[in-house]
């Protein structure tokens, strides 16, 4: 990683630049999106730590450079930033950030969406240009086509089966069926394919595209790969007491991927994945995947986000979320999420300054269709009554008038009026 000194003009004499490394981490967190400096060998360490360390401009020259070596690894992590300290002679000096970009598959893909709710900028694969550079797939995917049987998601590691022509559809109960004879056929040699979960069949939508068609254009290999129906996932609808669930969760291409619960005996499209970890769904799995810090933050450890605990509202105190007397805990997006987003950052949630809105799949990702009656982890807090909780995510058909949100009562996932009541679960971090 390179700092570059750039002079207004070329120095008549040498000029020593003295610099050092730190941690953007508050006092006292390894916190998420935060690099870790050491030595490389030592495992969890991004970088190596620089200390009192000096670059000399020679004279005539009026560039240098303050190089600080970056740790390789194959583990997903999401984007991780350090501090550069540096001072000069007859300059008090300042600091700099530097971010790690996250080269591992795993984690979240981009939703396409480079214009938020309330004009609010992108974040992430959709806007940096280390991960949105046309070599690197349109918008923040990444999709290695050379296959014809198949696609591989670079950012996730998913790897897509190429849909039949015609189409294949079924019922619910007929699914296993057909994954038996496709690990039988392995196409790409693959013999492990499964129907997908919710999330994962967002991770192929762009949010930026009009319904008809969300699938992103650079997983297509052939115009046949659209998906422009109805599909199943592999999520039943949780049954309050234990049973079998007569419905099960489906997304909907030709509605701009909404997502919701049909009888299992309808006829919809099916589309096989395979790769990744997907363990039985249970509803508050203690796994490890959510560390909480007992300040009113959330590490997820799968996706490498940061959640706050409680939503915006409700205060965070001693383990526990409430909302004051007299507090807002419900916002219109249309008026109110961006200015509660621009007070949070302000005041330094949590201690931090970079909080955001997030985007439809990152909100998707907390839920859990595992659980009854609240579909998520019961670390997090979602207060009394309405459980709709809005996106960043404009609707791309209507952009001034809808915008996606996410119940919790079960998890269901569509588009809502900019007017409509909402409540907001800020995030940081990710890729």
């Amino acid at each position: 990683m390179e700092f570059v000194v750039n002079l207004d003009k070329a120095v008549l004499r040498s000029l020593v630049i003295s610099f050092n490394t730190s941690s953007t981490a508050k006092v006292g967190f390894e916190s998420t999106g935060s690099a870790k400096g050491g030595v490389c060998a030592t495992a969890g360490v991004d970088y190596v730590a620089v200390t009192n360390t000096q670059v000399t401009i020679p004279a005539g020259s009026s560039a240098g450079r303050l190089t600080v070596e970056v740790c390789p690894d194959a583990v997903f992590e999401p984007n991780e930033s350090l501090k550069l300290n540096w001072t000069s002679p007859g300059s008090a000096g300042g600091v700099v950030t530097g971010t790690i970009i996250n080269d591992d598959a795993g984690g979240l893909n981009g939703t396409g969406a480079t214009t938020l709710l309330g004009g609010l900028s992108a974040f992430g694969r959709d806007a940096n240009p280390l991960t949105n550079a046309a070599s690197d797939g349109a918008l923040g995917f990444w999709f290695d086509k050379s296959n014809s049987g198949c696609v591989i998601d670079k950012v996730t590691g998913l790897t897509w089966q190429k849909l039949p022509v015609p189409g294949v559809t079924m019922k619910y109960d007929d699914l296993a069926a057909y994954v038996t004879s496709v690990k039988g056929a392995a196409p790409c040699a693959f013999s492990d394919w499964r129907v997908p979960t919710v999330n994962e069949l967002l991770s192929l939508m762009d949010a930026s595209k009009t319904t008809g068609n969300p699938v992103n254009a650079d997983y297509m290999n052939v115009a046949a790969d659209a998906m422009t129906d109805k599909f199943w996932t592999i999520e039943s609808r949780a049954v309050q007491g234990g049973g079998v669930a007569a419905d099960a969760w489906q997304l909907d291409a030709s509605n701009g991927a909404a997502v919701s619960y049909v009888e299992k005996n309808k006829v919809l499209g099916v589309r096989l994945v395979r790769g990744g970890t997907v363990a039985a769904p249970v509803c508050n799995n203690d796994d490890g995947r959510f560390n909480d810090f007992n300040d009113g933050t959330i590490d997820d450890r799968v996706t490498g986000l940061m959640w706050k605990t409680c939503p915006e509202g409700y205060a965070y105190s001693g383990g526990a979320c409430t909302a004051a007397a007299g507090s807002k805990v419900a916002f219109t997006a249309n008026a109110d999420v961006v200015p509660q987003l621009a007070a949070a950052n302000a005041a330094k949630a949590s201690g931090y300054s970079d909080w955001r809105i997030p985007t439809k799949n990152e909100l998707a990702s907390l839920v859990s269709r595992a659980c009854s009656g609240a579909a998520i982890d019961s670390k997090f807090v979602l207060g009394a009554g309405n459980l709709n909780f809005v996106t960043a995510t404009l609707d791309a058909d209507a952009p001034t008038t809808r915008v996606w949100g996410i119940s919790f009562e079960e998890g269901s996932i569509g588009p809502n009026s900019l007017s409509d009541s909402f409540k907001l679960r800020l995030v940081r971090a990710g890729q």
